[in-house]
């Protein structure tokens, strides 16, 4: 053992170094007579001296083990030498002794400068980018709802009755400046998203009072595209742990999508379910379906897989991006089945909470 490729030390409770091997003492240029019998600081710098009392040995002593620890061992000349310990606490002819195996890590340290290096680079990018969208979110909506605003004085009449053909013209107007303003907040939610920004506010969700709201909002559309909507089972008896407002986001991303691709006379359905420890959202439609190829990728960032011609529902590819990011945010996930020239169900799975936490 004194001349295993690792080095080794036991020290008591008291931090007197009780054995050593040769190897450790070599490493540190030290004679192992003299580390024998010292305090474990001896070996240690100041900030390990820190680390040693505050996190090794209280963990050696409350745990009985520590595995894969990081830290510099000073050797006799000053200089610093990083190294992987393992260690035990055991007893050991009538006291406590915690024996560590330091194995050298030189090209590991190297390694751990460049990552925190590479980190605060990746956190300066991450911050930039955060910045440049904000203004450029606060840029693009400003002449856009200016257009929009002004589309609806001229679509309301306000400055003379329209001809046909220009409140055509006007109706684009208004509906482009809509999609614009919607592909700018995807944009941005998705950066927020993607660089960890994004609040999550839990507490205790009726799915009935998420599905009416989505009902209400999407209604509009539903009747536009000549379809059917109905629920089943979404009632007061389950209810989810989640934020309400980002639920509610994730629910009406699914139903706008559900009613892009069905074609009239088509049924989008949501559907509701408990299982144990977790309740499910399905959302349903009889509409053109996901290809098999497809499916792998539908959830990645501007992923578009088709839709309907006369579909007035556009995007650009975010939606169940940012959802799937959403509910995973909140300890779920979301999955797909679907069977082309059939339909999709698209199931958001939240943990469960506990009907009565909603009446205290």
């Amino acid at each position: 053992m004194s001349n295993a490729p690792c080095g080794f030390v036991a020290f008591a409770d008291d931090g007197t170094i009780t054995d050593v091997n040769q190897t450790l003492a070599g490493m540190l240029r030290h004679p192992r007579a003299e580390l024998v019998g010292a305090h474990i600081e001896k070996i240690l710098p100041p900030g390990g001296r820190i680390f040693y009392q505050t996190y090794l040995f209280p963990m050696l002593k409350v745990q009985g083990q520590v595995e894969e620890v990081y830290l510099a061992l000073r050797a006799s000349d000053g200089t610093d030498i990083p190294v992987l310990l393992n260690g035990a606490r055991r007893e050991r002819e009538g006291r406590f002794v915690s024996d560590c195996v330091c194995l050298r890590m030189l090209q590991r340290h190297e390694y751990e400068e460049q990552l925190l290096e590479a980190r605060k680079l990746a956190e300066q990018s991450s911050a930039a980018k955060a910045k440049f969208l904000a203004m450029m979110s606060h840029d693009l909506r400003a002449p856009l709802t200016a257009m929009y605003g002004n589309a609806q004085l001229l679509e309301s009449g306000a400055f003379g009755p329209l001809s046909p053909e220009q409140r055509e013209s006007v109706e684009a107007i208004r509906a482009a400046c809509q999609m614009q303003m919607t592909l700018i907040s995807d944009i941005l939610e998705f950066a927020r998203l993607d660089s960890g920004r994004v609040e999550i506010t839990f507490s205790a969700v009726p799915v009935s009072e998420v599905v009416a709201r989505a009902e209400a909002i999407i209604r509009v559309h539903v009747s536009e595209a000549g379809l059917s909507f109905t629920t089943r089972g979404c009632d007061d008896s389950i209810a989810v742990m989640a934020d309400p407002s980002r639920l509610q986001q994730i629910l009406l991303n699914l139903l706008t999508n559900a009613v892009k691709f069905t074609p009239p006379g088509g049924e989008v359905a949501v559907m509701c379910e408990r299982e144990d420890e977790r309740a499910r959202i399905r959302v349903r439609d009889t509409g053109i379906g996901i290809a098999a190829e497809d499916l792998p990728r539908i959830f990645s960032p501007f992923v578009q897989v088709g839709s309907l011609p006369s579909s007035s529902l556009r995007g650009v590819g975010l939606g169940l991006a940012i959802s799937r990011d959403l509910a995973r945010a909140m300890h779920g996930d979301i999955m797909v089945e679907s069977i082309p020239g059939a339909g999709s169900t698209f199931t958001i799975d939240l943990p469960a909470a506990q009907v009565d936490v909603l009446t205290l």
